[in-house]
């Protein structure tokens, strides 16, 4: 098998993403490097262990990291304003004062922190609710060490061009005074948001899920780089995750094909789907 088939195959089998989508930039990288060098690169990648510094440096060129707050309006309204109202108020009678958010492929850190902003404000609108202790876990998980690193700090910068805050709503400003009204160019996440965000490094098609009982798990515009076996595997995953009644949510290009113990919220192009008892 060529070299560059070799590594095609491996990031396909420990990563799950498509052929058709790495072949031909693993077969840029192996070009850059002098011909002889080539074949023991290649060896000593595939003996390497998913979570060795060299295997890590390979896959990083590969991974998306497309991300900013609030992307996705329209599906971010929704979760807002039916889909976490409807989760606390299932969780308040319970008298289960706990919630628990899974965002999978987070890249650095944006869409964590939007859940956990969403959730807060959701918690505050009701009543009943805000005047409670809850027991608050956003786990935000991805392949990339580098990227975790930026979402652990928690500092994001206002700059030209493709920045963390380029299309945040109306609606979502206000978590955002500093940026929008006195013209800082630096947002960081407070004190009380670090509580309860916290970051971890996790594949989702090699590694269990960080929850066995979550409430939501959000990963959004994934599903479409990984292959049909992957994305069966990542969807399971995340049913695991789920409590009986929990949510996932999709990205809008993403599909979920195999539809057993899921029930569709909405749809708007079938992004928002409720784990069914039957999958307890």
């Amino acid at each position: 098998m060529p070299l560059a088939d070799k590594l095609t195959a491996a990031l396909l089998a420990r990563v799950g993403m498509r052929p058709d989508i790495t072949a031909s930039k693993v077969q840029a990288h192996l070009e850059k490097l002098p011909f002889d060098e080539r074949e023991s690169l290649v060896h000593h990648l595939l003996a390497c262990s998913h979570q060795s510094t060299e295997w890590q440096a390979f896959i990083e060129p590969f991974l998306i990291h497309e991300t900013y707050f609030f992307r996705h309006e329209n599906q971010l309204e929704f979760l807002a304003t039916t889909v976490l109202p409807r989760l606390i108020q299932e969780r308040l009678k319970a008298n289960r004062l706990e919630f628990r958010i899974w965002c999978a492929a987070c890249s650095s850190g944006e869409e964590a922190y939007t859940a956990a902003l969403l959730l807060r404000d959701a918690i505050q609108g009701i009543r009943e609710a805000s005047s409670r202790d809850w027991r608050l876990s956003v786990v935000g998980t991805d392949l990339s060490a580098e990227v975790l690193s930026k979402a652990r700090a928690g500092e994001y910068s206002m700059s030209a061009g493709l920045n963390s805050f380029r299309d945040v709503p109306a609606f979502a400003r206000h978590h955002f005074t500093n940026i929008f009204q006195r013209g800082e160019k630096t947002w960081t996440a407070d004190e009380a948001l670090r509580r309860f965000v916290t970051f971890q490094q996790r594949n989702i098609v090699q590694d269990p899920a960080p929850f066995s009982d979550a409430d939501l798990v959000l990963c959004r515009n994934v599903l479409i780089y990984l292959d049909e076996p992957s994305v069966r595997t990542a969807t399971s995953t995340f049913q695991g995750a789920l409590r009986p009644g929990g949510v996932l949510v999709l990205g809008p290009a993403d599909m979920l094909r195999q539809h057993e113990g899921w029930e569709l919220l909405t749809n708007q192009r079938a992004m928002f789907w409720r784990k069914t008892a039957a999958t307890a």
